[in-house]
């Protein structure tokens, strides 16, 4: 049974959330400086970076780096009031870039698939082979999405109108996502014999036990 409690603050943070991405749409789309959407780029990344040089092991070190890049943004404040779209681009188009590029590698040669790996820690070495079939080929479905949402988010940040850009990357994104993982989920429904399917939590818990074995990040769940 849900926790009340817990329910109630997953409602709060994901209105935050929904809050947060339309306040960058409205900064953003009309492609003007602003000093409000300056901040909306900029203090949330600070504030994340702040917590993670508060718990870094080399604390003083990293918060004297934060404190000088935040130096920079107060000297450069013009510039990044004027300029601020450049941080949600940076951000938006790289993150897809890596995904694409970690995935697609490991498509290359005779490496195993990203989504095999992880699927691997589910099931174990003995893998079905339709199951190794299907990661590889999930694995290839999922360098495609990522590198056709680098292209496209590259392509309107140069040449589009912001608002379209913005709206991309602000308030598409998300449910673009979902929609991804929703159609890979019918694929795996599909494709794949019940025997061998595996359900979120089971996936969600063998990646939470990885990364605590390894001490890395914690991998997407497996197919």
């Amino acid at each position: 049974m849900v926790c009340p409690l817990r329910l109630g603050r997953g409602i709060l943070a994901g209105a935050a959330f929904a809050g947060y991405l339309w306040l960058a749409h409205i900064t953003t789309a009309p492609g003007q400086p602003s000093t409000l959407g300056a901040l909306v780029a900029v203090v949330p990344y600070m504030g994340i970076a702040l917590a993670m040089a508060w718990k870094s092991r080399n604390r003083g070190a990293a918060l004297a780096l934060w404190a000088a890049v935040a130096v920079g943004l107060w000297q450069s404040w013009t510039l990044v009031e004027a300029r601020f779209e450049w941080v949600y681009f940076v951000q938006h188009a790289g993150v897809f870039s890596l995904l694409a590029l970690g995935f697609g590698r490991s498509l290359a040669g005779d490496g195993e698939a990203t989504i095999t790996r992880f699927a691997r820690m589910v099931h174990g070495d003995a893998m079905h082979p339709a199951l190794a079939r299907y990661t590889r080929g999930a694995t290839l479905a999922w360098t495609l999405f990522f590198a056709a949402m680098a292209t496209v988010s590259t392509g309107l940040f140069f040449f589009g109108p912001p608002h379209v850009w913005s709206l991309l990357i602000n308030l598409l994104t998300p449910p673009l996502i979902a929609l991804m993982f929703a159609s890979e989920f019918l694929a795996r429904v599909l494709l794949l014999p019940s025997s061998v399917r595996t359900g979120l939590v089971d996936s969600v818990r063998a990646c939470i036990a990885s990364r605590r074995a390894s001490g890395g990040a914690t991998p997407p769940p497996a197919a």
